[in-house]
């Protein structure tokens, strides 16, 4: 067979599904893009024979759902990956539909956004993200002072992981800005490092070499917030993506939504059969379908009762349609969280209030002796 000239990434990817792949369509259940598009097998068996079909990948959620249902355990979110970044590479798509994103990726590593703070002696920061600062700013500056009243040398550092272009395909924009990030945080002595986001808890813990990574979800397990008022009703926990296979981060989320009082149930879709929020993989500027399919699921899942999750960006993308609480709304401020009368900034304000939480962080007066360093 002459096979076309793949990335050696991609040409193995493509071998070991294309030959491993039983067809057996678990994967194709829950999954509009594999139910149209065919299973990884077949995909990988048409890839292989003329090289056609990268583009489709932008299509495809990266959620990592598949991986969860393949009894065989394929890495075919990796797959799906390295055609993005073939895709890219080779010209075959374009970026402009995707420009508002870029667009805030951008503006979230720029001078303005960006902060280091660290004490002296310290090795341990908060890194909250992009999305959350902005869209829960209450929440994180609660979050923030917490953490530091139980250590007083931890850090804070604002700025963006680059995920939007990690998943993009952009693999050499991306080695290089997280790169520079990575070796910064390394070169000013931080060894570990605490997200509030689970997209940036993905990424450290793939490509930070040299730094531990915790979710603040699991630092929160081990010391809550004193005397906070109970809850009533019921609940269900929504797993994003990015934690699909961290089964102690789920665990641990599943505890402190336990312990506000509310009636957390279990359902046959939780951990790592969650399905993704519809937000995954930036598909809704090609198919808006799949991503409202994907929402739809959540919903019928939830059937009336509240959503948990830890993640920002499932939270701004299910509130649409179902009532959804951040996590760590519910730890600080439970009774306005549950009433819905919390701050939840959207558009220019998120940016306003992501300089806002900047502002306030620096001003509180614990801060005022840190050393800036960087």
């Amino acid at each position: 067979m002459n096979i076309p000239k793949l990335p050696p990434e991609l040409l193995t990817l493509a071998r070991n599904i294309s030959s491993k792949c039983t067809r057996c369509l678990a994967c194709q259940i829950r999954c509009a893009f594999l139910k149209e598009h065919g299973t990884p097998g077949e995909l990988a068996e048409r890839l292989l024979a003329s090289g056609t079909g990268l583009g489709r990948a932008y299509e495809c959620s990266l959620c990592g759902l598949c991986q969860a249902t393949c009894p065989l355990g394929l890495a075919l979110p990796d797959f799906f990956l390295a055609m993005r970044r073939a895709a890219l590479k080779e010209g075959r798509v374009s970026l402009t539909p995707y420009r508002s994103i870029l667009n805030y990726e951008a503006v979230g590593a720029s001078a303005l956004f960006r902060l280091f703070k660290l004490p002296a002696g310290g090795h341990t920061v908060l890194f909250p993200g992009c999305a959350f600062p902005g869209a829960h700013p209450d929440t994180a500056l609660a979050l923030y002072k917490h953490l530091r009243a139980s250590d007083p040398a931890l850090g804070l550092v604002l700025g963006c992981c680059f995920k939007p272009s990690h998943d993009f395909g952009r693999q050499d924009f991306f080695k290089k800005r997280f790169g520079a990030l990575r070796e910064k945080l390394l070169s000013r002595g931080v060894r570990t490092v605490l997200t509030a986001c689970p997209n940036c808890f993905k990424i450290f813990d793939q490509y930070g070499d040299g730094l531990a990574v915790r979710s603040v979800v699991e630092t929160l397990a081990e010391n809550l917030p004193a005397d906070r008022p109970r809850q009533r009703g019921t609940a269900i926990v929504h797993t994003p993506c990015p934690l699909r296979f961290e089964k102690k981060i789920q665990e641990d989320i599943l505890g402190v939504a336990r312990a506000s009082g509310l009636d957390v149930e279990k359902t046959r879709q939780d951990g790592a059969l969650a399905p993704c929020c519809g937000a995954g993989g930036a598909v809704t500027p090609l198919r808006t379908d799949y991503a409202e399919n994907w929402t739809g699921e959540v919903k019928m899942r939830a059937q009336g009762r509240f959503v948990l999750t830890s993640c920002a960006g499932c939270v701004q993308t299910l509130s649409r349609h179902t009532r959804t609480i951040h996590l760590l709304d519910l730890i600080f401020f439970p009774q306005a969280a549950r009433r819905g009368t919390l701050s939840r900034p959207r558009g220019l304000g998120s940016y306003l209030h992501r300089l806002l939480f900047k502002w306030k962080a620096l001003s509180i007066p614990s801060l005022l002796s840190l050393r800036t360093r960087g």
